[in-house]
């Protein structure tokens, strides 16, 4: 007892060797992209609940399901491109609007795409779009045509869709709107260097805040999430304003050589981020300049926009034009996490955007001439489970139930691969032949967890630790017991298994799965930290295989496919660049099973 003790305590110092440097950060993973006719894409939104993305264009505004990447609509009608889109708080409409001039913003129901009416009060090019939080009023930012005083911001009623108020005064475009959070208080920034601040349900002026700008236009003005601090950003600082008196409280500053374009509260208020060339962090109760973010590529390009995740773990910036490079950091520490671009966006691009959904587990970015990449992060974020509004996703449920069912298969022969255990009672697993190629004993990993029982995800840890993980059960051989080159299967029977193994949840049942239907596909995708899900389409039976739309690595082979119930259909044989995949059928693990004479659990838990 004594000696597997010390064993045991082994392991999480391992581990937090490994964690402080950084080695397990959560990813986001390409798993899609699409595309519509549009050569620009201007303007990119999250419906609420995290299942439509809506895209502006040239003249068009398309709907995507961000499961498939399946359009769902296109609403046409817009005579430029669609500068603004967004929805309302409670997901059924949605409002966008063009650039220079258009015919005015337009709201569509959100599901349908059915064109609701389009918003005529006077004309006005629109710079900024925006709802009130509680969704009772929509405003509408910009300048009209050959007017003394030609900054401009018009409210309507919501439900009614009527015009509320006409609000004048700035005499220059007004570029950035920003509602209170209790929806009483609407900010508007115009580049005449002036704040005003309005009475939402009176449209009645209140305040007027000085903050001159340098050259450019768009900055930013934005309500800390308390609602008692307003930011603007301005020439080379931000200044920090009570909304209650309107007096200035501090100005922030740091290395910043140009005007701050772009700024942002953390969800809980305590940070704002600016973008200024650079990304900056400053803390908003000191004022004081916390970081200025590094980035391994591209260093001296000027980072024109920052958005926080919703959990405020990440930053995200990037720059509009020329760069295809979108930096995540981490917003404590201020490490570069990941960078996407590069290898992943193709040519030049003339516009980027990008957005994380209201969950935090997708991000979207658009890249070159239109093609919007969806990314998924490589674990579903773990759910709060005091907070009865935040309920377990499918994925987080398909994930938590299956991962410990999941093996890295290592082969000096062949490469890497995936495996999942079938029976925990005879020791079974199955992977692909090609996996096990012709050997007949593997190297078998399971997962295993730190200190505070997260998976570790890093594969060196795994191959520098074997002798731990040994001991600890996570680490065993497999040795093939059953083959069929043809079927491209084989099962193996391990000699150990950890206490925290699981069997997969499987039948000897025909797959029901329909066309259309998300499935669940684990793994260790090669290059990629292990213990990965993605997402993907079922597409046909085709008898021999089953067809998936999904984006799989090599590593991935040998991996399960999994319905939207997590029960087991297949497993992953292949796939190709333009993200078709074939998966093995279950019903030729049952059939290889049944040839073997193995002895085995057919009973689902």
């Amino acid at each position: 007892m004594k000696r597997t003790y010390s064993l045991i305590l082994i392991l999480p110092l391992v581990v937090t060797f490994f964690l402080s440097n950084g080695s397990f950060a959560e990813k986001y993973v390409h798993y899609t992209t699409i595309r519509g006719d549009s050569l620009d894409i201007d303007s990119l939104a999250f419906s609420p609940d995290g299942r439509t993305l809506a895209s502006g264009g040239f003249q068009e505004l398309l709907l995507w399901n961000t499961a498939t990447g399946g359009l769902k609509a296109m609403l046409t009608g817009h005579t430029s491109s669609v500068k603004n889109v967004v929805f309302s708080p409670d997901g059924q409409t949605l409002a966008s609007s063009g650039v220079m001039f258009d015919d005015g913003p337009r709201l569509w129901d959100a599901t349908s795409g059915i064109h609701l009416r389009t918003l005529v009060a006077d004309p006005i090019s629109v710079n900024s779009l925006a709802f009130s939080p509680d969704g009772r009023i929509l405003a509408a930012g910009g300048f009209t045509d050959g007017e003394p005083n030609p900054g401009i911001v018009i409210l309507w009623d919501a439900s009614t869709r009527q015009h509320k108020k006409t609000l004048t005064g700035h005499t220059l475009p007004v570029y950035s709107l920003a509602f209170s959070p209790n929806s009483r208080v609407l900010a508007s920034k115009s580049s005449d260097g002036t704040i005003r601040l309005w009475d939402t349900n009176t449209g009645q002026h209140r305040t007027t805040l000085k903050h001159l700008t340098g050259m450019g236009d768009s900055t930013d003005v934005v309500f800390s999430p308390d609602g008692r601090i307003l930011a603007s950003g301005g020439w080379q600082e931000i200044r920090l304003w009570d909304t209650n008196t309107g007096q200035h409280k501090k100005t922030l500053t740091g290395d910043i050589s140009n005007n701050v374009h772009s700024i942002v509260f953390s969800p809980d208020g305590s940070m704002l981020a600016g973008a200024s060339r650079l990304a900056h962090l400053w803390d908003v109760n000191t004022g004081q300049h916390k970081k200025t973010l590094r980035r391994p590529i591209y260093p001296e390009g000027p980072i024109e926009n920052v958005i926080f995740s919703p959990d405020g773990s990440i930053l995200a910036g990037w720059m509009n034009l020329a760069h295809p490079w979108i930096y995540l950091w981490n917003s404590v520490t201020g490490t570069n996490l990941q960078t996407l671009g590069s290898t992943d966006f193709v040519g030049e691009v003339n516009n980027v955007v990008a957005v994380f959904s209201p969950d935090g587990d997708t991000f979207a970015s658009v890249s070159f001439k239109g093609t919007i990449h969806l990314w998924k992060l490589s674990t579903p974020r773990p759910v709060d489970h005091y907070s009865p509004a935040l309920p377990k996703t499918t994925a987080n449920q398909v994930y938590d139930n299956a991962i410990r069912s999941i093996m890295w298969i290592v082969n000096p022969e062949v490469g890497e691969g995936s495996g999942v255990l079938i029976d925990k009672k005879s020791k079974l697993a199955v992977t692909n032949a090609h996996v096990t190629g012709k050997q007949n004993t593997i190297d078998v990993y399971f997962p295993a967890p730190d200190e505070k029982g997260e998976l570790i995800k890093d594969r060196n840890f795994y191959l520098t630790s074997k002798g731990v993980l040994k001991r600890l059960g996570y680490y065993t051989k497999g040795h093939v017991v059953a083959r069929n080159e043809k079927t491209d299967l084989a099962i193996i029977r391990l000699d150990g298994l950890p206490e925290t193994a699981r069997e997969i949840d499987w039948n000897a049942t025909t797959s029901t799965t329909k066309a259309g239907e998300l499935v669940y596909i684990l793994g260790n995708p090669g290059g990629q930290d292990l213990w990965r899900w993605t997402l993907g389409e079922f597409l046909k039976d085709h008898g021999n295989f089953l067809h998936l739309q999904s984006d799989v690595f090599g590593g991935n082979s040998g991996g399960p496919v999994l319905n939207k119930q997590g029960v087991l259909i297949g497993i992953v044989a292949r796939s190709d660049k333009h993200m078709n995949a074939l998966a093995i059928p279950m019903k030729y693990i049952n059939r290889l099973l049944s040839e073997s004479g193995l002895e085995h659990s057919r009973t689902r838990r």
